[in-house]
């Protein structure tokens, strides 16, 4: 009785972790074909509910002196059709990506919330582009911009969007790439 009395702490508190535990990342890893985005299964599930068929913009789509421009503008290569960050604060890691879905011509923003309980909504829309040579793309925000991140419709303008009352807001902050 005595050994079983022992156990119930134990067994509550391994519960209560299992609760408060955090809910894995989103990633974005190089691979020999590009950048990759993992997403979570409830990352992906909500993707798919709120997008259904979503298909992220693969790499070779994009024009080559959007990748060459990316590149010069943070010195490194990204991945361009997704961008990961705490957008909401939640001390979880979000991910904002761009693709299209079937039987639609333009090219949807969709930010993907993680959580408890992960959620995805349309950003912005773009709804004329060239499915086959993609200019615009995602970066992360200059530093000190929590919460934000940019689209830059190459060579035409930038805008920053930021997280606030459970939804996105953009600004434009440039024109021209």
């Amino acid at each position: 009785m005595r050994a079983a009395a022992a156990l119930v702490p134990l067994t509550l508190a391994a519960a209560l972790a299992a609760c408060s535990s955090k809910p894995p990342d989103p990633t974005v890893q190089f691979a020999t074909v590009g950048f990759i985005l993992q997403l979570p299964t409830g990352m992906q599930q909500a993707l798919d509910a709120a997008e259904p068929g979503f298909r992220i913009i693969t790499p070779d789509k994009f024009r080559s002196d959007v990748s060459q421009q990316a590149a010069m503008g943070s010195g490194t290569l990204s991945p361009l059709f997704a961008t990961l960050g705490d957008f909401d604060g939640d001390g979880t890691k979000d991910a904002i990506v761009e693709g299209m879905v079937p039987g639609d011509s333009a090219l949807h923003v969709v930010a993907i919330m993680n959580g408890k309980t992960p959620h995805a909504f349309e950003v912005t829309t773009y709804p004329v582009f060239d499915a086959d040579a993609v200019g615009v793309y995602l970066t992360s925000a200059p530093a000190g911009k929590k919460g934000s991140f940019e689209i830059i419709n190459y060579p035409d303008a930038s805008y920053m969007y930021t997280y606030a009352g459970g939804q996105f807001t953009g600004t434009k902050i440039s024109n021209g790439g």
